[in-house]
């Protein structure tokens, strides 16, 4: 099974414990990978709305009570930022752990809880060093522009694989998006 996520995707974060709940029961490996998404800020309601717009701000509203709500279930803590911040450099680090064989569960777990409740980061290289326990993966370069191209070029991967947000699920070469699947994953990892 292979799952694409971004950390600052709150159904990637999520996602995480039933995903890996599945992993576990099944004795399913999963393939961790890196897919950079766009998270709507909240907009502030203006008194001369369009229509488009109270749609837009209304939705995203609902979007973040529902994954809220989704939240409190799993008992996890989640504290929206509005804007959401850049999470590239956090992403690039995933992709890298990938490469050099690691298995990268533990930064994963360190990078949505710092995003989700330690208010971290996620684009700053030092940070994510110290998350990573890999600070080599900036392969001492300071702005950590071979880990950003790195990650450019997993995305691009990505992209060509029709996998174009997060979370996302490859099994048996279906691409299933969202955590709603997993029931359905579990099936088709079953047989």
């Amino acid at each position: 099974m292979q799952l694409y996520i971004d950390f600052k995707c709150p159904a990637s974060y999520l996602a995480l414990k039933p995903t890996l709940a599945v992993s576990e029961q099944l004795g399913v490996p999963i393939g961790w990978h890196p897919m950079r998404s766009y998270q709507s800020p909240l907009m502030d309601e203006k008194p001369h709305e369009e229509v488009g717009e109270r749609h837009r701000r209304v939705r995203a509203l609902a979007r973040q009570k529902t994954h809220q709500l989704y939240a409190q279930v799993q008992n996890l803590p989640l504290q929206f930022r509005n804007p959401p911040t850049n999470t590239d450099m956090a992403l690039a680090a995933l992709s890298l752990l990938n490469d050099c064989g690691s298995d990268p569960l533990r930064f994963i777990s360190a990078a949505f809880d710092a995003y989700w409740t330690g208010d971290a980061d996620l684009n700053d290289a030092a940070v994510v060093a110290k998350l990573s326990g890999a600070p080599a993966f900036l392969d001492n370069n300071e702005n950590g522009d071979v880990a950003r191209t790195h990650l450019e070029a997993a995305l691009g991967q990505a992209e060509e694989n029709g996998i174009f947000t997060s979370p996302t699920y490859v099994v048996n070469q279906q691409i299933f998006v969202g955590r709603e699947h997993l029931p359905w994953i579990s099936e088709l990892l079953r047989t």
